[in-house]
This record gives C-alpha cells, structure tokens and sequence, in this order.
C-alpha cells in the first residue's frame, strides 16, 4: 500500500492502473486546452478574451515608463554636490540647525 496526492492511497496493482489512468487524463487535458484557442480565436465553443486597444496602450505606456525609470540613476548627482556644499560651508553647524534636527529627532518617536 502506498499514498500518492494526486490518486490517494493505492493497493498494489489497482491503485498503479488508477495513477496511470489520472496521469493519461491529465496529458489529454493538456493537448485539449492547448487546442482550444488559435491566435485570439475560441474554438470548440470556447471563451475568447479579446484586449482593449485602450489597455494596449496603457501598456505600451507602462513599458515605456519602466525603461526610462531602468535607465535612470539611483542617486541625484545635483543634489549630493549641493549637500556636500552646504556641509563645507558649515551651514549646518549652527545651534538653531542642530536645535532643529534634534527637536525633529524627539518627536519622531524614534528615541
């Protein structure tokens, strides 16, 4: 006796005729749904999902936005060299600055 998941437990030779009739069926169900659809055309009687020329172009959209976001870069050069400036400068040394950030700090909940 053995327990298989797809046919449940076997008894010897009938329980493998069962297995091997499940899988038989799951092969002829897979050439069946691959046969009925043909390029966007039901077949036998079957659904048939047609996409919008409206969703076409949302998704042509999207992909164009993904490339571009790709091609990007993960940190803003402009940003950094003015921040690095500022730091040089000694902007952010002075009392109200730190009193600021500190004030920021406690009421951030993080301390």
């Amino acid at each position: 006796m053995s327990v298989d998941k797809a046919a449940g437990i076997n008894h010897g030779l009938i329980g493998k005729i069962l297995t091997n009739q499940n899988l038989a069926k799951t092969e002829e169900s897979k050439k069946t749904s691959s046969s009925v659809f043909n390029e966007g055309k039901a077949l036998n009687g079957g659904d048939m999902v047609e996409i919008s020329s409206e969703a076409k172009e949302l998704h042509k959209m999207l992909s164009g936005l993904k490339s571009e976001i790709k091609h990007m870069p993960d940190t803003r050069e402009d940003k950094i060299k003015m921040a690095k400036a500022r730091i040089a400068e000694g902007v952010y040394d002075s009392n109200d600055v730190i009193k600021d950030v500190a004030k920021s700090i406690k009421d951030s909940g993080l301390v």
